[in-house]
């Protein structure tokens, strides 16, 4: 089989699989107990939350291991159940479902959550500006798209945030969901100025079931209970093995990222020529456009085929595509959801198909994978919109 679908998983990288057996049985003692084997564990640690710290450019007492993306992004958003005057968050329409499936559980205990088209699939400063208010306590905002691959202008995003404080008077807390960003994309939250951010390993060849919180808010508190472990925001024994193998892939992705992203985008642009000339619909941003993309995610539109049609004529082909996030028992709904609040029409949401890469992804690959699509659009009836 052919694997383009990177954006949902990414194999486990052999430095990273070698890294987490080594620590794991380097590492037998609890980072919590105070005897020599757990201290032994303890500095380990502190030693790889510093590494995280230095990529990511801020300071190691404001990183935090959870198990991946989703609990970094729930810890966040959970801690607004402990406010005791709930307000307004806003997000956009466009976020992982970690992020708008929080939508009911908020409202239920009183908060407006207020999600913004993003048309296109990137937010204008203009119209978050107009949906900021006295009310609002966060912003939540990803960093790249996980169904298109747009990249949102977080910069300004974030600077029309901190004009409406200073005229407002209230501290806003920034999220930003940069799980699709880091290893592929440079990302400096701090430097951003970013309240918090979260990462998963298995986008960037780490293990499954480990990642990253980025949070310098210290009013920011979890909902969780237990032992106390990275400061009582995320309790629990650390999964130390685990958290040395995403340092190890994190180490590879970030020191070959720029040649990497390269690589990719001839990649993407060659995907992208193919799907055209053979009657696809472009979904996602163009090679040629003038705007801000991430090359290792390209979605486009098998019309009139239904995805899930398409994905099983493409899977019997050999290749692994999907419809959308993995994330979900309905990948494709959810797709159409995103797609929708970018003011996508119906009927390409309904044929949408997510092409994505990571660096094991090769040029063989790529022109096989071409020339299937060609195939397929030949047999199928592809007709370009």
């Amino acid at each position: 089989m052919y694997y383009f679908d990177w954006t949902a998983t990414s194999p486990i990288s052999e430095a990273s699989l070698k890294e987490y057996c080594d620590a794991a049985s380097k590492y037998i003692g609890n980072p919590s107990s105070t005897h020599p084997l757990g201290l032994e564990a303890k500095e380990r640690l502190e030693t790889e939350r510093s590494y995280t710290a230095s990529v990511l450019g801020v300071k190691a007492s404001e990183v935090f291991f959870t198990s991946g993306g989703t609990e970094s992004d729930s810890i966040v958003l959970s801690s607004l159940l402990n406010s005791p005057s709930p307000g307004e968050i806003i997000t956009t329409g466009i976020e992982h479902s970690a992020v708008l499936e929080w939508k009911k559980t908020l409202e239920n205990a009183g908060w407006t959550f207020t999600a913004l088209n993003c048309p296109g699939g990137y937010l204008k400063p203009e119209s978050l500006k107009d949906a900021l208010n006295d009310k609002v306590r966060m912003v939540c905002f990803m960093k790249v798209n996980n169904v298109t691959g747009s990249v949102l202008d977080t910069v300004s995003l974030v600077k029309t945030v901190r004009e409406y404080e200073k005229k407002n008077g209230r501290k806003i807390h920034i999220h930003c969901d940069a799980v699709q960003a880091l290893g592929k994309i440079p990302f400096f939250p701090e430097k951003e100025d970013i309240d918090s951010a979260a990462f998963s390993a298995h986008k960037f060849c780490g293990p499954r079931g480990v990642g990253i919180l980025y949070c310098r808010n210290k009013a920011i508190t979890s909902l969780s209970r237990g032992g106390g472990q990275e400061k009582g925001l995320r309790p629990g024994t650390e999964n130390l093995a685990a958290i040395c193998a995403m340092n190890r892939a994190l180490k590879d992705s970030v020191e070959h990222i720029q040649e990497k992203h390269d690589e990719i985008l001839g990649f993407r642009c060659k995907i992208e020529n193919a799907a055209l000339d053979s009657g696809y619909t472009l979904i996602s941003p163009s090679c040629d456009a003038n705007l801000d993309f991430s090359p290792y995610i390209i979605n486009i539109c098998c019309k009139p085929i239904p995805s899930e049609v398409f994905l099983r004529v493409m899977s019997d082909k050999g290749f692994c595509l999907s419809a959308g996030s993995a994330c979900s028992s309905n990948s494709r709904g959810k797709a159409e959801s995103v797609l929708a609040a970018m003011n996508i029409d119906h009927s390409i949401r309904m044929s949408s198909i997510r092409i994505s890469m990571g660096s094991a992804t090769n040029i063989e690959e790529v022109e096989l994978l071409c020339s299937a699509l060609k195939t397929a659009a030949g047999e199928l009836g592809i007709i370009r919109n």
